[in-house]
């Protein structure tokens, strides 16, 4: 008896756990563009909820999931370099449209936010301090690195849980491609 009491009231701890890890799908990446080094540090399937400026994000149907993809850009120009986030596509994108000639052409899956650090088991929730305040629209579009600088970013985006992730693709770099597969 004493032991299906322990078990009883350890169950909702283990439930609670299980939700709140992210999945790893895929770590520590490397590649290389004409101006850029850039290692995927992680990709994970979740958590699929975090605060900014006091209110929760979180996605709006039990279709969706957010997939976090931690990146790590290092200039290697000689003068300043742009990065532009919404020009960093996750592939496949879950959006076909048709063109004017009724061809399907492919919706670009850019990220929905950008963080400025890692999110972790128990920081699924956490404020990002650190600039970005998604419920104000305050958010960093873009960043601006210095010769040799280096920063890292976690982009969230959104995806059906029944697709699965396959290539990070940088438009700006030359269609840079990188498989997460």
């Amino acid at each position: 008896m004493k032991t299906l009491k322990f078990t009883a009231f350890l169950l909702p701890f283990f439930v609670l756990i299980n939700c709140a890890t992210p999945l790893i799908l895929k770590q520590n990446i490397k590649s290389k563009s004409k101006n850029l080094e850039i290692e995927v540090l992680k990709v994970t399937d979740g958590p699929n909820s975090f605060a900014s400026g006091g209110k929760n994000f979180y996605p709006n149907s039990d279709e969706l999931r957010l997939i976090h993809v931690t990146v790590s850009f290092k200039n290697l120009k000689s003068v300043d370099h742009e990065i532009v986030f919404s020009r960093i596509a996750l592939e496949p994108t879950y959006v076909t449209i048709m063109d004017d000639k009724g061809k399907e052409v492919k919706k670009l899956n850019s990220p929905t936010f950008v963080r400025h650090f890692e999110v972790d088991v128990w920081n699924d929730v956490k404020e990002d301090v650190s600039g970005n305040n998604f419920a104000t629209g305050k958010v960093e579009t873009k960043l601006t690195l210095k010769p040799n600088e280096a920063a890292t970013r976690t982009l969230i985006y959104f995806l059906p849980k029944v697709i699965s992730p396959e290539k990070l693709i940088l438009l700006d770099e030359n269609s840079t491609t990188i498989s997460i597969k």
